[in-house]
C-alpha cells in the first residue's frame, strides 16, 4: 500500500543501528560496542580526564586499599565497643566520667580519621578501577577487563551500597589480576 499523494514521504532508513550480521561488531579487543555505543563515549570522557599508567604503577593499592579499610574499621568498630564497656566499668567503679570521656575523645578522633580516610577511597576506588584496568587491558596480558564497566560498578558500589559491594569488587578484582600479572 502506498502513502497518499498529500502526505510528505521520506527516503530515510528509520532502522536502529547496532551490530548486525552484515556490518558485525565494530572496535578492537574484541569489544562488541558500535563506534558510538555508550560505553564507548564514556571511555573517550574517562580517557580524556584520568591519567593513564602501566601494569607496573601502583594505582592498583587504592583497589587493595577498600578491603584493609573495612578490616581497620571492623576492628576499631570492636575495639571501641570493649572500650566503651570498659569506660562504662570504670565510671561505676568511681571514675566519676573521666574514663568515658577520654575514651569517647579517643573514639571521635579516630572516628574522624576514618571517615576521612573512607571519602578519600571513596573518590579514588572507581578512578583506580578504570585506570589499573585500562593498563591491564592494554598490557595484552590474556585478560581482558572492560575498564568501563569496572569503573561503573566501582561508583554503584560506593554510591548505591555504601562500600557493601566494594570489598567483594575489588578481591575479585585483584584476584583476576593476580592470576594475570603474577602479583597484585
Amino acid at each position: 500500500m502506498s502513502p497518499p499523494t498529500d502526505e510528505p514521504t521520506t527516503n530515510r532508513d528509520t532502522r536502529i543501528d547496532g551490530p548486525t550480521p552484515t556490518n558485525g561488531p565494530s572496535g578492537s579487543n574484541g569489544r562488541t560496542d558500535s563506534a558510538g555505543s555508550t560505553t564507548e563515549s564514556v571511555r573517550r570522557i574517562l580517557d580524556e580526564y584520568l591519567p593513564s599508567a602501566s601494569v607496573d604503577s601502583n594505582w592498583w593499592y587504592w583497589i587493595a586499599a577498600v578491603p584493609a579499610l573495612l578490616v581497620v574499621s571492623l576492628g576499631f568498630g570492636v575495639s571501641a565497643f570493649f572500650l566503651a564497656l570498659l569506660g562504662v566499668g570504670l565510671d561505676i567503679a568511681g571514675f566519676m566520667g573521666l574514663a568515658s570521656a577520654g575514651f569517647g575523645l579517643l573514639f571521635f578522633v579516630v572516628a574522624s580519621l576514618l571517615v576521612l580516610v573512607s571519602f578519600v577511597v571513596a573518590v579514588l576506588f572507581p578512578v583506580a578501577m578504570y585506570v589499573d584496568a585500562r593498563a591491564v587491558e592494554d598490557a595484552d596480558l590474556g585478560w581482558n577487563p572492560d575498564p568501563v564497566l569496572y569503573f561503573l560498578g566501582a561508583v554503584f558500589a560506593v554510591v548505591a551500597t555504601n562500600f557493601l559491594l566494594s570489598v567483594p569488587l575489588s578481591v575479585y578484582y585483584l584476584y583476576k589480576r593476580h592470576g594475570a600479572l603474577g602479583r597484585p
